[in-house]
């Protein structure tokens, strides 16, 4: 799959339409319906179709990563890459501990 690039320019309003353009395209790619994706994230499904369609501004950062990680099954790093998009920090760190 194609990772989640916060440098293209969606159409519409940063995070809210580059949320909506990946996930749509997440949701084809895997076969998933917004229903599935609701109940996977533990999302209300009214509120996860209005962040899906764009028209849901500003989503919590616990939001994104029940929409990200469970709902849309995306691996950490994209989950990262959704999160730091909309000015929250990562899940993981950059570098590894040693």
């Amino acid at each position: 799959m194609k990772p989640l690039d916060p440098s293209h320019k969606p159409s519409g309003n940063g995070l809210t339409a580059l949320l909506s353009e990946y996930a749509q395209r997440v949701l084809r790619q895997r076969g998933k319906t917004q229903a599935q994706v609701s109940r996977d994230s533990w999302l209300d499904e009214s509120y996860v179709s209005r962040l899906l369609s764009g028209e849901r501004d500003n989503p919590s950062r616990d939001a994104l990563i029940l929409l990200g990680g469970f709902g849309l099954g995306l691996p950490v790093e994209e989950v990262d890459e959704l999160l730091m998009a909309a000015d929250y920090k990562p899940l993981a760190l950059s570098t590894s501990i040693s």
